[in-house]
């Protein structure tokens, strides 16, 4: 994944808990550089979540245009 992609899918996964479009090697690849957790699914609900981690909160800020 490029580096775009990357701060695109740590957008998406903290604005909607969801994985949207991504395939399971670019959450596994999230996953090694610890930018994100995998909440397993619950008895009530049947999605699986995803949280950013603190590492993943400091990226996508960094990366983050400041709005105007």
């Amino acid at each position: 994944m490029k580096h775009e992609d990357i701060v695109t899918a740590l957008l998406k996964i903290a604005t909607t808990s969801t994985a949207g479009n991504l395939t399971k090697d670019e959450l596994a690849q999230l996953k090694s550089y610890t930018l994100i957790d995998i909440i397993a699914p619950d008895s009530k609900s049947k999605k699986t979540t995803y949280t950013l981690t603190k590492k993943g909160r400091v990226m996508l800020k960094a990366n983050s245009k400041p709005e105007e």
